[in-house]
């Protein structure tokens, strides 16, 4: 298991936040995206967190967990 730090964070105007996390030694990245979600039937938003594993190729996955990010930048399934 590799240390992951926290490189950057930025905030986003309706309250969200991306924040960016790298290891030494691992060409791949991972963005902890937080967004607004519209409800479906009602004024206002909720919040949800997805993290996106970036790979050196340009390519993205979706994980809903940072341990299974960091679990397929480390080689693991995916």
């Amino acid at each position: 298991m590799k240390l992951w730090q926290k490189t950057s964070m930025t905030r986003t105007a309706d309250g969200g936040s991306v924040i960016r996390y790298e290891a030494e030694g691992c060409p791949c990245a991972i963005e902890s995206r937080k967004r607004a979600v519209p409800h479906a039937n009602r004024s206002g938003s909720w919040m949800h967190t997805s993290y996106f594993l970036l790979r050196p190729d340009g390519t993205e996955l979706e994980f809903w967990r940072l341990r299974d990010a960091q679990d397929a930048a480390e080689g693991g399934d995916r």
